[in-house]
């Protein structure tokens, strides 16, 4: 043994010392993977190992423990979470970025990267179904399935639907010991529209690297981060699929879609470390470490951003890291967004006028309400009720002349509705009963004037051949009662205020032809339904703006008080410069952000 053998030797052997516990258990790993062979099977394990484990927020500790049991039944092939040496004898690592970015050459080469990386990911998907397709034909039972079969397998895909296909289908071989009953799912492919969507992410990451970068910078706080720790992605799934370039829309998709998309490329692998906290905030992830090429730039001397230049370095790429890392999670703010309130829904514009206007004197306004269908006995008896309303012409004409209906407050809008729906009576029926009602309810504009039983009998004969002639069906006789109520009720209160203008005989009145304000009739009265019309509409409008600036003023402070109670957590010391950052970041919108740091130096807190 030479000299300098036995120095390599002496160093070995206090290496081996130095090392912890998990150091000893993860050296004897690193043996065994140098002198074995790894089997597809065994490589497959690890590959769901890993999956089942990366998204669930467990302890070190229990990662570790599930690490010893995955060994114990497959080999030395897995290693443990934590330092492998003991306190203050580690070696020392340099895995810093002083300043993280990217730029347009990093970008085209983490494109590059992810087609690389999708290529090979989709190759190995390929096998992987056809496998899937064996298994299908080859285990499931292909005979009819009992009642409680079905039942069983569809409660198995709605409770596991959501999961990644590759634990999904672990799961179906463990539903399928004893029954083989559930197929495998294939696992889908990384599509062309995936790399359009990835492309917008990592346009998304370079923005949001540089704005938390200035930050810093501006606060005097360091940019150095941990190469496995680098800040997360920020995911607004809705402003991900709305995202434009010179207001031309990138992407074109919808909310779920871009769900679907980003769900597929952590299925992948590509983006890792999900985090989700409630459908109010955004989600976080990082890329993956092979495919993001991140660059470093030396931090200038003077911590200020006035005219400041950053020297980049040459560029550096992450380096591969065999073990699964978790990046630690931020502290969990408690604050949310309060959520918007949907304006209220307005109904139309006949239901305006029911519920808004008196159609008559000491009559209030009706809401049509729901009804629920009656029983059989009470549906007979609702028809018959309804059917002893029509009256003869001779008889309702003599009423008419007699003033019988001088107080009249008409049908309720509920009940003809209960009726259009469920009594047992047809349209010609429903139609001349509401004649009826109409005329009843104009007989008030000649309160004060006398008007003969033939006189009547000529209005009702004609309006029997002018009113809802062309009307197919209930449903649109039922609509236009509101506009001819109005008209009417809008015609007797004219004809009170202008007591020197006596109002035509009733055949006259509703004579269709006097179309003109200056003929007095029933048929002139058009015009102003347009308008009364209009005025609704504009009305809704102007409380539906109401309603939006309310709710803008709410959010408006409300965001000033998160704003300035994050600011007191900040100067309390319970967020620091980051946490601060990320508050603002998720909860408020991007003006507070940017002005963040004059806040700050300004101790301008007094906001609420």
């Amino acid at each position: 043994m030479n000299k300098s053998t036995n120095f390599n030797a002496i160093k070995a052997q206090k290496s081996a010392k130095n090392l912890s516990e998990i150091g000893v258990y993860n050296q004897t790993v690193k043996n065994n993977l140098s002198k074995n062979d790894i089997s597809p099977i065994l490589l497959r394990s690890i590959e769901i190992f890993h999956n089942q484990t990366k998204n669930k927020k467990i302890s070190i500790e229990k990662y570790n423990n599930l690490v010893e049991d995955f060994n114990s039944r497959n080999g030395m092939l897995l290693l443990k979470k934590g330092s492998e040496y003991n306190s203050g004898l580690a070696p020392k690592k340099y895995n810093y970025i002083n300043y993280p970015y990217l730029d347009r050459s990093a970008v085209k080469k983490t494109m590059d990267n992810y087609r690389k990386y999708v290529f090979n990911y989709n190759e190995k998907v390929a096998l992987e179904n056809q496998e899937i397709k064996k298994y299908n034909y080859s285990v499931i039972k292909e005979t009819e399935l009992t009642k409680d079969e079905k039942l069983k397998k569809a409660h198995f895909y709605k409770a596991n639907k959501h999961l990644f296909k590759r634990y999904y289908n672990e799961l179906v071989e463990e539903e399928n010991t004893n029954n083989a009953i559930i197929p495998k799912q294939r696992i889908q492919k990384i599509k062309y529209t995936s790399e359009l969507l990835f492309n917008v992410l990592v346009g998304f990451y370079v923005s949001q690297l540089k704005n938390n970068n200035a930050y810093l910078l501006e606060m005097n706080q360091s940019t150095r981060t941990l190469k496995n720790a680098l800040p997360k992605l920020k995911i607004d799934h809705r402003k991900l699929a709305t995202h434009k370039i010179a207001n031309i829309p990138r992407l074109d998709i919808c909310k779920k879609t871009a769900q679907n998309h980003i769900k597929r490329l952590r299925e992948a692998s590509v983006l890792e470390n999900y985090r989700y906290i409630n459908q109010n905030k955004p989600v976080s992830v990082n890329f993956n470490v092979d495919i993001l090429e991140i660059l470093d730039g030396n931090q200038p001397k003077s911590k200020t951003t006035e005219k400041q230049q950053i020297t980049l370095s040459n560029d550096n790429v992450l380096p591969h890291n065999n073990d699964y890392t978790r990046t630690k999670l931020k502290e969990k703010e408690i604050m949310d967004f309060a959520k918007g309130k949907g304006l209220r829904k307005c109904g139309s514009i006949l239901e305006k006028v029911v519920s808004n206007r008196r159609l008559y004197k000491n009559t209030k306004g009706m809401k049509i309400k729901n009804i629920t269908e009656p029983p059989k006995n009470e549906n007979t008896l609702l028809t018959k009720n309804f059917k002893n309303k029509l009256l003869e012409d001779q008889e309702f004409a003599e009423r008419l002349a007699n003033g019988d209906f001088f107080e009249y407050q008409g049908l309720r809008y509920d009940y003809l509705q209960k009726v259009m729906q469920y009594a047992q009576i047809s349209t010609e029926q429903y139609r001349q009963i509401i004649i009826q009602d109409i005329i009843k309810s104009s007989s008030k504009i000649w309160k004060s004037h006398t008007v003969h039983v033939g006189e009547w009998k000529r209005t009702i004969n004609a309006l029997k051949e002018q009113l809802f002639h062309y009307h197919p069906n209930k449903e649109v006789i039922y609509k236009r009662i509101f506009e001819y109520r109005w008209k009417l009720d809008w015609a007797r209160k004219w004809f009170i205020k202008h007591t020197e203008v006596k109002a035509l005989y009733p055949f006259n009145y509703f004579d269709p032809t006097r179309t003109t304000k200056q003929e007095v009739g029933f048929a002139g009265l058009h015009k102003k339904w347009l308008k009364h019309k209009d005025y609704l509409k504009n009305r809704v409008l102007e409380k539906k703006k109401q309603v939006q600036d309310s709710n803008t003023r709410k959010r408006k402070l409300t965001a000033q008080k998160k704003l300035t109670n994050a600011i007191k957590k900040f100067e309390g010391g319970k967020y620091n410069y980051q946490q601060l950052y990320n508050y603002i970041q998720d909860n408020l919108p991007n003006d507070y952000l940017v002005s963040l740091p004059s806040l700050l130096k300004n101790q301008n807190t007094n906001l609420a």
